[in-house]
């Protein structure tokens, strides 16, 4: 959804947020389990997310989980470079325009490489994009890809 309403693909950590915002909906007032129980659920949920959208991103082909790390994929990341280096940036272009053209060249070749490697799953194409983009945003090879 939000890929479709043209949010920023970069906000906070914004994967978290809404996931945090739908539990706690779905939970409404009817939370009846003490507080010690469901601190702990909240407080882990992004490691549980990160952990889970890497070997989502696995199964795609653009990325690899190490046991400590994430390395993305570097034919991926050559793809990536490669479309980058094709964005038309106009001279006094605001960061927030040039991610967005850059989110949209690292979605397209995500839902590539889930056509190419995971037919079944391609339905995750768009998280999968954001959580990339994002990781590469906190890793500092988004700057990089940006500076070029």
């Amino acid at each position: 959804m939000r890929v479709q309403l043209r949010k920023p693909p970069i906000d906070g950590n914004f994967l978290v947020k809404i996931t945090v915002h739908a539990a706690q909906q779905a939970l409404g007032g009817h939370q009846t389990a003490p507080r010690q129980e469901i601190v702990p659920f909240f407080a882990g949920l992004n490691r549980l997310m990160y952990y889970t959208l890497c070997r989502v991103a696995e199964r795609a082909g653009v990325a690899r989980k190490e046991p400590r790390q994430l390395i993305t994929d570097p034919d991926f990341w050559h793809e990536f470079s490669a479309a980058a280096v094709d964005v038309k940036v106009k001279p006094g272009q605001s960061i927030a325009k040039i991610e967005k053209f850059l989110f949209k060249v690292c979605r397209e070749l995500v839902k590539k490489r889930y056509a190419q490697k995971d037919p079944d799953n391609a339905r995750h194409a768009d998280l999968v994009a954001l959580f990339m983009f994002n990781f590469w945003n906190a890793t500092g090879l988004l700057p990089m890809a940006q500076a070029w």
